[in-house]
């Protein structure tokens, strides 16, 4: 049994990718059993590709899922840092296509140097950021870990942006889960604060599908996820029953909280 001992006082998430179904995609987590885990599944991440010519298989399946049970949903993007910054933006958001993107809040995963420089890695990300600005008002969550940050990007030459770092124990030996690590994450040096914390990759899968899922921990408790996705507690994204499709005519605040965020220069 798995003892979620460790950072209780911080809003327990999930991330999810491909490799959270089986071989042939007709076993997918039971996002009924996500529902009623405890600790409570408050935000769920789920990749929609990779650089400009991949989609993710399963994301549609958990996006649609994950809104289903009313979580708050991180789409996350993974760069590649030498191919075409806006070729794969545009991968991205072509993905993402018909979802409303002030529903969510997305993430670039900046964790692969391909024998790249420091320059180039940052500069394809700096554009990364800036378009998706553009597309959204705000700039996306940046996913990485302190050593990569360290050695791979000039940090000084980034916009403030809300960080997702992972960070967590040697990986114990199949069939064996890893505990989470405690949090805060290390931080690279010119970075104050962390928004989420990944403290597993070996967590045991929450509804079946896959042997392993990824653990996350937001910096600070419910309320402060909610706030960040413009959500009130207790008034949950409410679907038709004729189209599936958010409804913003019943049981919805006609004013959402907002939180400010330090998104612009």
């Amino acid at each position: 049994m798995f003892d979620y001992v460790h950072n209780q006082e911080f809003a327990f998430g999930i991330d999810l990718s491909r490799y959270n179904a089986s071989a042939d995609l007709r076993q997918f987590p039971n996002f009924d059993q996500i529902a009623a885990h405890q600790p409570e599944v408050t935000f769920i991440a789920m990749r929609t590709g990779q650089s400009w010519g991949e989609k993710d298989q399963t994301f549609g399946h958990f996006f649609d899922e994950a809104r289903r049970i009313g979580a708050c949903i991180l789409p996350y993007h993974v760069i590649f840092p030498g191919e075409t910054a806006l070729k794969q933006i545009d991968n991205l958001m072509e993905i993402l296509d018909g979802i409303d993107l002030t529903h969510v809040r997305l993430v670039l995963d900046v964790e692969l140097e391909h024998l790249k420089s420091r320059a180039m890695i940052t500069n394809t990300l700096q554009i990364c950021l800036e378009l998706l600005r553009q597309e959204t008002g705000r700039y996306p969550i940046v996913y990485s870990r302190a050593s990569f940050v360290d050695n791979c990007l000039q940090i000084d030459d980034l916009p403030v942006v809300d960080w997702w770092l992972a960070q967590y124990y040697y990986r114990r030996s199949y069939p064996a889960y890893t505990p989470e690590y405690p949090c805060p994450p290390k931080l690279p040096r010119g970075v104050s604060n962390w928004l989420i914390h990944q403290t597993t990759d070996k967590g045991p899968a929450i509804g079946g599908g896959s042997n392993y899922m990824d653990y996350d921990r937001w910096n600070g408790g419910k309320q402060q996820v909610l706030a960040y996705f413009g959500r009130t507690e207790g008034l949950p994204v409410g679907l038709c029953p004729l189209d599936g499709q958010p409804c913003c005519r019943e049981n919805q605040p006609s004013e959402p909280v907002r939180l400010e965020l330090p998104v612009e220069a």
